[in-house]
């Protein structure tokens, strides 16, 4: 099986650095311009949101040497692009600080020429599973949070249609399935729409 070819193509894409101005990073800026990127460059703090003379950025480069958190518009856990740490120094302290922004990838300062695309590359793949695990834990989350509505409703089939437990979950899930629901949403509306009590009330359940 042929697999996706799921490496960026980095033309046209906008990136920011965050740097203070210095040689260490000038090849970075020059090769990331090659790559086809428009960059733009802030020190001391990235621009905020809500500047609408802005243009919002595709990935991150930023100091990790002298970064601070109050120089991010953003906390570390919503961070909304791909970053990558400028890393000179080594203190276990500024690890430990690029640890918790959450950046996908690295480069060691001087930046040379070397590296740049992969660490771009490896970036938005960390990125982007990033956010495939939260948006999996939210929906988890949230279809914990109906776990009872599921029980009330799985209790009046129970009892409108003398069936065992079992029976009205399969029934349940048979129906969820033709809405092309989840068990948890399926039950969810059958709440909202007042169906959760015994006799002509209770949800319609097919055997």
């Amino acid at each position: 099986m042929k697999r996706t070819n799921r490496i960026p193509n980095f033309r046209g894409w906008h990136v920011w650095v965050l740097h203070r101005p210095s040689a260490a990073i000038d090849p970075l800026l020059r090769h990331l311009e090659r790559l086809g990127m428009t960059v733009d460059r802030y020190w001391p703090e990235l621009p905020r949101g809500d500047d609408a003379n802005v243009k919002a950025a595709d990935i991150l480069f930023f100091d990790a040497d002298m970064g601070m958190d109050e120089q991010f518009p953003w906390t570390p856990d919503q961070t909304p692009m791909p970053s990558v740490a400028l890393i000179g120094s080594e203190a276990p302290g500024r690890l430990e600080w690029v640890l918790s922004r959450q950046s996908g990838a690295h480069l060691q300062k001087p930046v040379s020429t070397a590296g740049v695309f992969s660490a771009a590359v490896l970036a938005v793949h960390a990125f982007e599973q990033q956010q495939k695990l939260r948006a999996e834990i939210c929906e988890l989350r949230r279809r914990l949070k109906l776990r009872p509505v599921v029980a009330k409703v799985l209790m009046t089939v129970m009892l409108s249609h003398n069936i065992d437990e079992h029976g009205a979950l399969k029934a349940i899930r048979a129906e969820a399935m033709k809405k092309q629901q989840t068990i948890e949403d399926y039950c969810a509306a059958i709440v909202a729409s007042g169906r959760t009590g015994s006799g002509d009330g209770a949800p319609i359940v097919t055997n």
